[in-house]
């Protein structure tokens, strides 16, 4: 998503004849060095290098940081760096900020990018000769390059490598750093050496550092063990390491832990601190303690004479909206004003949403919410979660109670506000809201328009309508309202987007297209679709969707269509098409992706046994046949008769 809002704003820029200069190629290459997409960063080197714009060394710097974290890139880390090295060398890369003055040599945090690739890689007799190149040009290693080193010697030859490079880094006069700390703790943690994890804890604690986050949630000790580890030599903060501990405990959603670490503060007379109760109020929200929540914030001004901060607020703004609870969460939305702290974005996507999750949505408090957001200062600016609660909000109220003209302009402005406006990138959950609540309110050309926007943005993102496809019930209702407004084509045209992306189509959605061919006289085209959803050797084979009802639909579409020649073919191929077995395969091509949506109908994955008819359906096609005026229609019931009595002889009518 990131990418794609990148591509946007920069096809926008250009659009608009703004010429892309050093700085916009530099984000270009940052960004798709952050998504590991080495290819296309390497083309938008090349792509700045042909407009002509002298690069500075931070671009190249860039992209070999991204192949240092690679050790399979390797190759192409070396390539680059003798390609910066030429470049230097011809005056070719201009120095830090300027646009004239040329870079005379490679600086340290170059040589630190090349260096950690021969590390990750193992190539420790390449990395002294890259440190020796560095001593004749008169660069000595920092602290970082160290540290780069002792990650690539502890990665492929242990901790106590490790432990001998740091002696090696306090004879040369350096002093191990957090970072340092780090790398041989998740050393020890890795090599499951238990006394040298808490060892090393002690020793970085009682230098003021704090190991991280993501360390603390994998010790394996008790957190109050831990508490006594880091706080005993008093070099940390107290406080500081409980909200650490209490942090990784909610991370790890061991939220007994969590309240375990409060009552051992309380007990230890050391105070939380503000951090401390945001994230106690944090794990009552997510608890569902709201009262709970209640009484902790009003403790911690009353008590603690603790200023709340926005953080706080957000939490309890969100926990009363999630709990139903709207005119407290609009109190505590209120206090934030008393306190001289402007609402946030957080603040106001909480509001929204909870407000478009009521059973009967109150669009006037809605839409005066939004309006208060758009003259906030200082500015709040939409993000997508924004428009999707709004949206929601209009899509519910279209359900039950319809949408006046008013309130239909008001989502068309936001809708179209999202990206003219405020350049926000729809997702799949943005465009199915949209249509679901146009489509409920009978505005079909509306819809059709959201339906188009989301196919031209599937242009460059295809998953946004895979997963839009993955809910097939909006779909299926713009389907129905086409047919409704009788735009029989517009029907064909989904459809035909459907088959495009998705192998899985639901029952309804056949029956649809199979009406629209009708009320058109597309028998040849309903003729493919039914053929194509029963023949094994097609691509769109799905028999599935052709269930006894929808059999038939088609039968009676040839029985008016005087095609009875047909009836009996297409009556063995359903009988005889086998269904797919369970799998992946037999779902969405995409199903992967679409694990973040709404999940597909358990039809879609069914298997049956065998076909099945009942005598209703079969008495309800005889009587077609009967009332048909046409020369093969008595032959024709007869042969459906035959094929009935020797496949399904308990559907023979009575």
């Amino acid at each position: 998503m990131t990418m794609t809002r990148m591509l946007t704003v920069y096809g926008a820029a250009t659009d608009s004849g703004c010429v892309p200069d050093r700085y916009t190629y530099q984000e270009m290459i940052a960004i798709n060095v952050a998504l590991m997409d080495f290819k296309h960063a390497r083309e938008w080197v090349s792509r700045m290098l042909l407009r002509g714009i002298r690069p500075s060394i931070r671009p190249y710097r860039t992209l070999l940081k991204g192949y240092s974290k690679v050790p399979s890139e390797i190759e192409n880390a070396r390539q680059l760096w003798l390609e910066i090295k030429q470049r230097v060398a011809d005056g070719q890369i201009v120095a830090g900020k300027s646009k004239t003055e040329l870079a005379s040599a490679i600086d340290i945090k170059t040589y630190t990018c090349i260096v950690a690739a021969e590390c990750k890689a193992g190539n420790f007799a390449r990395t002294l000769e890259l440190l020796d190149e560095m001593s004749q040009a008169g660069i000595e290693p920092d602290l970082a390059m160290r540290n780069v080193i002792l990650e690539g010697v502890v990665s492929h030859n242990g901790l106590n490598a490790g432990l001998e490079e740091v002696k090696l880094m306090k004879e040369s006069g350096m002093s191990p750093d957090g970072y340092t700390f780090s790398i041989l703790l998740d050393a020890a943690l890795r090599e499951d050496r238990l006394d040298e994890l808490k060892r090393l804890l002690a020793i970085s604690a009682s230098q003021g550092f704090m190991p991280s986050i993501k360390l603390v949630r994998s010790l394996p000790f008790n957190p109050i063990e831990t508490v006594d580890i880091l706080a005993k030599r008093g070099a940390l903060d107290t406080v500081r390491v409980y909200n650490t501990l209490i942090r990784a405990a909610m991370q790890n959603n061991e939220f007994k832990q969590v309240l375990q670490l409060i009552d051992h503060m309380r007990k230890q007379s050391v105070p939380p601190n503000v951090v401390t109760y945001g994230m106690l109020l944090d794990t009552l929200n997510k608890a569902g303690r709201l009262e709970q929540a209640k009484a902790v914030f009003s403790e911690l001004i009353s008590k603690h004479k603790i200023k709340p901060d926005v953080h706080i607020f957000s939490i309890m703004v969100d926990a009363c909206g999630r709990a139903g609870d709207i005119r407290s969460m609009f109190e505590y939305k209120n206090m934030m004003t008393e306190h001289g702290i402007p609402p946030s974005e957080y603040i106001y996507n909480s509001v929204l949403s909870a407000l478009a999750r009521q059973p009967k949505v109150d669009l006037a408090v809605l839409e005066a919410t939004v309006d208060e957001l758009v003259s906030a200062q200082p500015p709040v600016r939409p993000t997508v979660r924004t428009f999707n609660s709004i949206f929601a909000a209009f899509a519910s109220c279209a359900r039950s109670d319809g949408l006046t003209e008013g309130q239909l302009r008001f989502l068309r402005t936001w809708y179209y506000n999202s990206s003219d406006r405020y350049y926000v990138v729809r997702d799949a959950y943005s465009y199915a809201l949209v249509l679901e609540a146009f489509t409920a309110a009978k505005q079909l050309k509306d819809a059709l328009d959201v339906y188009s926007d989301m196919v031209k943005q599937a242009e460059n993102d295809a998953a946004v309508l895979r997963t839009f496809i993955g809910a097939p019930g909006h779909l299926i209702g713009l389907m129905q309202l086409c047919i409704e407004q009788q735009r029989f084509e517009d029907v064909l045209r989904l459809w035909r987007d459907w088959r495009t992306y998705c192998s899985y189509v639901p029952e309804p959605a056949v029956r649809s297209v199979l009406f629209a061919c009708d009320q058109m006289g597309h028998t040849r085209v309903a003729r493919d679709v039914v053929h194509g959803l029963l023949t094994p050797s097609t691509p769109t084979f799905s028999p599935q969707c052709i269930g006894e009802g929808t059999l038939a639909l088609y039968i009676g579409l040839l029985v008016k269509h005087e095609m009875m020649a047909d009836i009996a073919p297409v009556l063995e191929l359903w009988r005889t098409a086998a269904l797919p077995p369970p799998s992946l395969s037999s779902t969405d091509a995409d199903v992967q992706s679409l694990a973040r949506a709404p999940r597909l109908p358990a039809s879609s994955k069914a298997v049956c046994a065998e076909r099945r008819l009942s005598e209703d359906t079969v008495h309800g096609i005889v009587k077609l046949l009967l009332q048909s005026d046409h020369e093969n229609a008595s032959k024709t019931t007869d042969d459906v008769l035959a094929f009935v009595g020797q496949h399904f002889p308990d559907a023979l009518p009575t």
